[in-house]
């Protein structure tokens, strides 16, 4: 079999994305892209097979065409959960996380899983859920025997990382952050590399998973609502829509590269000259509580992720 480029593909190792629906294909798009370049450039790319499980023909298809252009290098199937695990040295979960039973407790996941490094991007599903589904044991005894540091029999473990990132992964442009775990450093260095191919990473302790979850994940959603709002003060003062979202949408570009390197509240004093327009903007923001109410969002948000992972 050759590649679209005519060279033959390099034994490397293989990934298998678990439900690979809107993450699952954005993830996809930037490891693809990044392993092809390196193979144009007479490099080894990091994985050289990929293995897609969807639940329907018409997302297999629709997949397939995406995928075109790596189609020797990609297989899209139909199901066949355990055996895309079987075959894959990455097994990455990307289904919807009320699917975590469904998947994980069927006949044959717990073989095909251990030591293997399993990513998941699942909202609200911590470690111990996930293995005690795939051992179809009570997440009370997993979280003990994480606690305690402690296998069960001379088994080999179950290498799962936590990561959250957001759909801007389809530009490259993501945030992810990534769970803190004491993992083989192969592991540790090759999800690092995965989710670097989608934008940045910020590694955070399992205790703050669920927060750093919500501002890599949700906060794009959260932010949508101040945006659509400026847009509509905007339209109301005579600009048109489309004009106005040029505009405010480079400026949140700009915004974002102030923010690199300065603190808000250092930015909104620049911003304000004595008796300007920005002053009497942000008191009106204050007179509202615009500040409390996205504190409270975020909050609310992080409260939720809590609440699906017991």
């Amino acid at each position: 079999m050759t590649t679209t480029n005519g060279t033959s593909p390099q034994t490397g190792k293989t990934l298998s994305i678990i439900g690979c629906g809107t993450m699952g294909s954005a993830i996809l798009s930037g490891v693809l892209e990044s392993c092809s370049r390196d193979r144009k450039n007479r490099q080894k790319p990091k994985i050289s097979r990929f293995i897609a499980t969807v639940n329907s023909k018409g997302s297999a298809e629709v997949l397939k065409k995406r995928f075109k252009l790596y189609e020797d290098w990609l297989e899209v199937r139909q199901g066949e959960n355990v055996a895309a695990m079987h075959e894959a040295d990455i097994v990455l979960l990307a289904f919807k996380p009320y699917m975590v039973d469904l998947v994980l407790r069927q006949q044959g996941v717990q073989e095909a899983l251990r030591g293997k490094l399993i990513i998941s991007v699942l909202v609200g599903s911590p470690t111990a859920k996930l293995e005690a589904a795939i051992v179809n044991e009570d997440p009370d005894a997993i979280l003990s025997r994480l606690v305690n540091g402690k296998q069960k029999g001379d088994q080999e473990p179950f290498y799962i990382k936590r990561a959250m990132l957001n759909i801007a992964a389809e530009f490259r442009e993501s945030m992810t952050v990534v769970e803190i775990t004491d993992m083989p450093q192969e592991y540790e260095e090759i999800t690092d590399w995965i989710f670097l191919q989608l934008g940045k990473i910020q590694p955070v302790a399992p205790e703050l998973f669920d927060i750093g979850g919500v501002l890599a994940g949700a906060s794009g959603a959260l932010l949508s609502v101040a945006f659509d709002g400026m847009l509509d003060g905007a339209v109301k003062q005579g600009l048109k829509r489309a004009d106005a979202k040029k505009i405010l949408t480079q400026s949140l570009f700009s915004m974002a590269k102030l923010l690199e390197n300065e603190h808000p509240a250092v930015l909104r004093e620049k911003f304000s000259s004595p008796k300007g327009t920005t002053i009497d903007g942000l008191l009106s923001l204050e007179e509202d509580r615009a500040r409390y109410a996205y504190s409270k969002a975020v909050i609310a948000s992080t409260k939720r992720s809590l609440e699906i992972g017991k």
